[in-house]
């Protein structure tokens, strides 16, 4: 369901995230699959606000490729939706999203 972002050659130009911007919100995703799977659904949900907040202003900054933008938008808010920090419980699913989330920005 989250994205994929594929670096790809199109005429010598590249169309993805760079490394230096799909490691560190890989990392972020990765951080909230641990926490779900600790059992910790407000850590999580902490951890997928702030992966939100960097992947806005990522897009706000230019860095993410416009047709990139929506999917990885869309991916990151349905993650949020599916954490529930009240009660303290997420579902098993959401720390599958996290991780599709980290490993697809990683094979930008």
């Amino acid at each position: 369901m989250l994205l994929v972002f594929l670096a790809s050659g199109c005429g010598g130009e590249e169309h993805g995230l760079s490394n230096d911007l799909a490691e560190p919100l890989a990392a972020r995703g990765e951080a909230v699959a641990v926490e779900i799977e600790a059992g910790d659904a407000c850590g999580a949900r902490a951890e997928a606000e702030a992966l939100q907040a960097e992947v806005i202003t990522a897009v706000n900054d230019g860095d993410v490729p416009q047709e990139l933008q929506e999917e990885l938008l869309g991916s990151v808010t349905a993650l949020l939706a599916a954490i529930e920090c009240d009660p303290p419980t997420a579902p098993e699913s959401a720390a599958g999203e996290a991780r599709r989330v980290a490993d697809l920005l990683r094979e930008s």
